[in-house]
């Protein structure tokens, strides 16, 4: 990501005036994909909401009601008296923000590549640790419920975005057999990828037929009552899964201490 200035003159140079539609998600989009690029570093002091509304072509109404979106998203803190200062998005904001610097990012960029590889990494952990909840408390109501949202995503394979809303659906049936809501609660930041990064979404779900059989085998591990096993299965299920996506997409999973090991091997032949 590209270093920027603290300057406020500097953030107002990047900047230029926004169509009329949508205002104010046009204003919050236009900072909010400025701060996830890097473009207006963590620390960064934002120009006076006077200078702000002139460089965007705004009235301070839209550019407050902008503002209030960013700080609630974690990207801005306002302090009474010092102004506004663009905050560390890893130390406050949600999961969401994966999708949001994803979206703001180019796909060639390392950086995007890191973030997906994180995205995948926190999906296999959320299903795979609540399949295993799952298998030790679920009721016959929701294998029951499973079994419904299993057998309504054939008609949505043509469809890859209602296709990823069933799939969802499914994971909070999972979810709730497994009886913990934090975990749902969580599933909430992924369940607006469909309608906010459909691209994403049409990259992630691109063959669909193949992953319709794992409906039933996660219905049966559960059913099935063994915990660890679960976990386990579910693990190495999904860590084969998400290495041939990226395979198939072009890119290689990384292998933690790969580059030390590189090193260390160098320093032994010398």
């Amino acid at each position: 990501m590209k270093k920027s200035s603290s300057n406020p003159t500097d953030t107002l140079a990047a900047i230029g005036p926004v169509a009329r539609s949508s205002v104010v998600d046009a204003v919050s989009d236009r900072l909010r994909n400025e701060i996830l690029a890097g473009r207006i570093t963590a620390g960064s002091r934002l120009p006076s909401e006077r200078e702000l509304s002139l460089a965007l072509g705004v009235n301070r109404l839209t550019l407050r009601a902008a503002l209030a979106r960013l700080e609630a998203m974690g990207l801005i803190v306002t302090r009474h008296g010092s102004g506004t200062e663009v905050a560390s998005w890893r130390e406050n904001a949600g999961l969401e923000a994966l999708g949001m610097v994803m979206a703001s990012l180019d796909r060639g960029d390392p950086a995007w590549i890191e973030l997906l590889a994180s995205l995948l990494e926190v999906r296999r952990i959320l299903v795979s640790e609540a399949v295993a909840l799952a298998a030790e408390r679920h009721t016959a109501e929701d294998i029951a419920a499973m079994q419904r949202v299993a057998g309504e995503q054939t008609a949505r394979l043509g469809d890859a975005l209602g296709f990823a809303r069933g799939d969802l659906a499914f994971q909070r049936c999972v979810l709730r057999a497994a009886k913990n809501v934090g975990f749902e609660l969580m599933l909430n930041s992924f369940q607006r990828f469909p309608d906010e990064y459909p691209q994403l979404i049409e990259m992630l779900y691109d063959k669909r037929e193949d992953s319709l059989p794992f409906y039933g085998i996660v219905i049966e591990i559960i059913r099935h009552g063994d915990g660890d096993g679960a976990r386990k299965t579910l693990r190495t299920a999904f860590d084969a899964m998400d290495e041939e996506w990226l395979a198939r997409h072009g890119h290689k999973k990384k292998s933690p201490g790969t580059k030390g090991d590189k090193k260390k091997s160098k320093g032994k032949g010398r």
